[in-house]
């Protein structure tokens, strides 16, 4: 995992385990502005993960996240949850 002010590089699986790791990575995030998560090398998530990007889009409710995503499953529940309403979804 790699965190920087306003981007955040995220890999592997997360889920339920990995709850307060993203909460705190999420948390450090600046929301002064728009973010970047790059999600291309994450092979695994569940409600735990859009749980906290929920929270997340919350506290940069004025600022654009955009979530750089190369899983085709990742971006197929994306599209479910209507995560698109809410996050620009790039496919990287």
């Amino acid at each position: 995992m790699n965190n920087h002010s306003r981007g955040l590089a995220l890999e592997g699986e997360y889920d339920l385990v990995d709850r307060e790791a993203l909460a705190t990575l999420f948390g450090a995030l600046r929301a002064d502005g728009p973010a970047t998560i790059d999600l291309t090398k994450v092979t695994y998530l569940d409600g735990t993960m859009l749980t906290e990007l929920l929270k997340l889009q919350a506290r940069f409710k004025e600022h654009s996240i955009k979530l750089l995503v190369r899983s085709a499953i990742i971006r197929r529940v994306f599209r479910i949850v209507r995560f698109e309403q809410l996050f620009e979804i790039v496919d990287a």
